[in-house]
C-alpha cells in the first residue's frame, strides 16, 4: 500500500450523477480550499459497483474518498473502505440515500454534501456483513466479498481487520427479510427517477399480499426463537425513508444491531395497525418483547444473527434486492469505517 497522500477520490455512479462536469468543479474547488490536491476519478459499472474501486484508492494512498451515488454505490465503496482507516464522505444521488440521513448530510443540497465532505465532521461507525444461502435461482447482485482482492485482504489483516469472505454482502443501515424485501423488489428503477419516493409507496401497497414467514432466529450463538411474521429486519441505524424511526434504539456506532419483527393480521386495518405502530416509535412508544404476535413491533439487539426459513423469500441489503433465499447469517464489526458527517 502507497503512503497517504493529500489526494481525495470520487467513485461516482454515472446512472445517478446525471452532471458530473459540473460536480468536478465544485468538488475540485472545494478540495483547493480545503488544501488537497486535485481529486482523482473514478468511474462505477454493473459489474463493478464501487468495492474495487475504493480498495484502488486505499492502495494509491487516498487521503479522503467521495462516494457519488444512491445507496447501493454509499455500500459498495464502504466495503472497500472498512477497516482502513481512509474517511469516507457521501455525495448522496440517490432515492432513498439511507444513510446520508442518518449522518445529516443533505440528499437535495450538494454543495452543502460536498462541505461536509471536506470540511465536516469525522467519526467512526459500525458497517455489518451478512452471508446468503438457499437462493432461488442466481442472485441479483453479487457479494462486495467477492471485489475484495487478496492483496487488499492482507492489508486489512495486518491492521488487525477481519477481511469479509467471498459471500458477504455489506450493509450499514439496514437488511432484511419478507414484506421490506418485496417492496425492494417490486420498486421500479424507471419509476424512481420520475417520481422519486412515490415508486416506493406503489411497490409497498403490491407488497402488503407478502405472506407471513416462520422463521428460526438464533441470536449471538444461544437465543433461539421461532418467529411468525411478515419480515424480519436487522437495523443498525433508526431512521428510514421520509424520516420514519423504525428503531429508536439503534446506533451506528454501538457493535449492535436491533432485530426487529413485523407482523399484523391480514387485510389493510391489519397493516395499518401496524403502520401506526412504527410511526409511534419516533414518539418513543415501543416494544420489547420478542417473539412478535399479530400486529405488533418487537426488537432485541444482538451482535451476531442467523435466520432460517423453509421456504425462500425475498431479501434486500440497504434497499437492494438479492433475490429470494432461505438463510442469512449477519455480524458487525464495530467502528470499522470512517466516515464524515454533518
Amino acid at each position: 500500500m502507497a503512503a497517504k497522500t493529500q489526494t481525495p477520490y470520487v467513485i461516482y455512479n454515472p446512472a445517478k450523477v446525471a452532471k458530473v462536469h459540473a460536480l468536478r468543479k465544485m468538488v475540485t474547488i472545494a478540495a483547493a480550499q480545503a488544501g488537497l490536491n486535485e481529486p482523482v476519478w473514478l468511474e462505477t459499472t454493473p459489474k463493478q459497483p464501487g468495492t474495487l474501486q475504493a480498495t484502488q484508492a486505499v492502495a494509491a494512498g487516498a487521503s479522503l474518498v467521495l462516494a457519488a451515488g444512491g445507496d447501493g454505490t454509499v455500500r459498495a465503496v464502504a466495503a472497500g473502505l472498512a477497516g482502513t482507516g481512509t474517511p469516507m464522505a457521501i455525495l448522496p444521488y440517490g432515492t432513498g440515500n439511507l444513510l446520508s440521513r442518518n449522518l445529516q448530510v443533505p440528499a437535495d443540497n450538494i454543495q452543502e454534501a460536498i462541505d461536509i465532505a471536506f470540511f465536516g465532521l469525522e467519526d467512526e461507525i459500525d458497517i455489518a456483513w451478512m452471508k446468503v444461502s438457499g437462493f432461488e435461482g442466481e442472485p441479483e447482485a453479487l457479494p462486495e466479498g467477492t471485489h475484495i482482492t487478496k492483496q487488499h485482504k492482507k492489508f486489512l489483516e495486518q491492521r488487525g481487520f477481519n477481511p469479509p469472505s467471498e459471500d458477504e454482502y455489506a450493509f450499514i443501515v439496514i437488511a432484511g427479510q419478507g414484506w421490506d424485501g418485496q417492496m425492494m423488489s417490486e420498486t421500479n428503477s424507471t419509476l424512481k427517477s420520475r417520481v422519486g419516493w412515490g415508486a416506493y409507496v406503489v411497490a409497498g401497497a403490491k407488497a402488503l399480499t407478502a405472506p407471513k414467514m416462520r422463521t428460526f432466529l438464533e441470536l449471538d450463538t444461544g437465543r433461539k426463537y421461532v418467529i411468525n411474521s411478515r419480515s424480519i429486519l436487522f437495523a443498525n441505524c433508526s431512521s428510514l425513508m421520509l424520516g420514519v424511526v423504525l428503531a429508536p434504539d439503534a446506533e451506528l456506532n454501538d457493535g449492535m444491531l436491533d432485530v426487529a419483527t413485523l407482523e399484523t393480521s391480514d387485510g389493510l386495518v391489519g397493516w395499518a395497525d401496524l403502520f401506526t405502530k412504527i410511526a409511534a416509535q419516533g414518539l418513543g412508544i415501543k416494544n420489547h418483547v420478542l417473539p412478535g404476535t399479530s400486529g405488533r413491533l418487537d426488537f432485541i439487539q444482538a451482535a451476531t444473527a442467523h435466520s432460517l426459513v423453509k421456504d425462500a423469500h425475498p431479501i434486500q441489503v440497504d434497499g437492494d434486492p438479492l433475490g429470494n433465499a432461505r438463510e442469512m447469517r449477519v455480524r458487525v464489526d464495530r467502528k470499522a469505517l470512517r466516515i464524515r458527517k454533518g
